[in-house]
């Protein structure tokens, strides 16, 4: 029987580092080694990143028995890590484990799961095969930067000089005549219109000379659903859209027709990485599409899923059954891909 592998985050999440779990394993747990093989032109990753005609074999001291005890594991680097995350659209992994000594060998699919990182995504890390450590390596410690000595302040007690020629000079006060006794009120009465009239106005030239504060703008109505459109899809970088759009948590039934959007406009990897992210976070009517993407009995070749895959189809069936073990078609196709 296949063993079923997965590439997954460490906790806490280190970019360029992941666990690699096996499970269905029939053989030992040490002096193990492993291949990687990609289906679209059958070169084998290299260590350094690279790929050849020729199998490379990753060599395991030992694997760990998980904590769940369901199987092994082992932590390895951007040696690995990183060209399985820059696999194109169509990129499906094979991956052979075996022991040193040529005794039990098996096969299986390998894909990275949700939230693991390239090392372009962090600081500098580490290759790690012997399989011994499985922690996180600690950050170093930041480094203090050197504060510059700043250069002294010299406090001046002298005042400021004022330039007379600046100030405004009010216009010499002319005492009015001296009022006449029966018109005291009537002088009054005018006063207070000249002053009514000279406050209007200074208000008016005050209003005038101040300019309207500008409308602010308000945020657009809906911006979430603009996330997963066909515009954004057309405009933003392929791995942009697809954060944003699993960010806007659109249902299923929705976001299985943004994906068939993006296999009609031939933005295959958009529609790879929307089935690969919510199918690994468990949503079984996902992973049970994308299944059928590869199963040659639901398959309708297109340009992002040309060819059936037997091993990719039972991988996410079985995805299916982890979560949902009694679910009949999932185990009835997994058991037929198997034979």
């Amino acid at each position: 029987m296949p063993i079923r592998v997965d590439l997954l985050a460490l906790e806490p999440n280190v970019p360029g580092q992941a666990r690699l779990t096996v499970k269905k394993w029939q053989g030992g747990e040490e002096q193990l080694e492993f291949s990687i093989q990609r289906n679209q032109d059958g070169f084998y990753l290299q260590d350094h990143k690279a790929w050849s005609n020729n199998p490379f074999w990753f060599k395991v001291s030992r694997f760990n028995v998980m904590a769940s005890g369901e199987g092994l594991e082992a932590q390895v680097g951007p040696d690995v890590v990183d060209p399985l995350l820059e696999g194109g659209a169509n990129s499906q992994f094979q991956i052979e484990l075996r022991e040193q000594s040529q005794g039990h060998a098996d096969k299986g699919v390998v894909r990275p799961g949700v939230g693991v990182l390239p090392s372009t995504a962090g600081g500098q890390t580490r290759s790690t095969y012997g399989g011994a450590d499985l922690t996180a390596p600690s950050a170093p410690a930041p480094e203090m930067p050197e504060i510059p000595e700043l250069p002294e302040l010299v406090l001046s007690t002298a005042e400021p000089e004022v330039e007379l020629e600046s100030v405004l000079t009010e216009p010499d006060y002319t005492p009015p005549p001296a009022p006449v006794k029966k018109s005291n009120k009537g002088l009054m009465g005018l006063l207070i219109a000249v002053l009514l009239l000279l406050a209007a106005g200074g208000g008016f030239w005050f209003y005038k000379r101040t300019p309207a504060p500008a409308p602010v703008a308000a945020a657009p109505a809906g911006a979430d659903t603009q996330a997963c459109t066909l515009e954004s899809m057309n405009s933003l970088p392929e791995l942009t859209f697809v954060q944003t759009c699993i960010k806007a948590a659109p249902d299923s039934a929705k976001l299985l027709e943004i994906i068939n959007q993006a296999k009609a406009s031939k933005h295959c990897g958009v529609a790879q990485r929307l089935y690969a992210n919510r199918a690994q976070a468990g949503d079984a009517l996902i992973a049970n599409a994308y299944a059928r993407e590869y199963d040659p009995k639901y398959l309708k070749a297109s340009e992002c899923f040309p060819v059936a895959d037997n091993a990719t189809a039972a991988y996410w069936y079985e995805t299916i059954l982890t979560q949902d073990p009694n679910n009949a078609e999932a185990k009835q196709r997994f058991e037929e891909l198997q034979k």
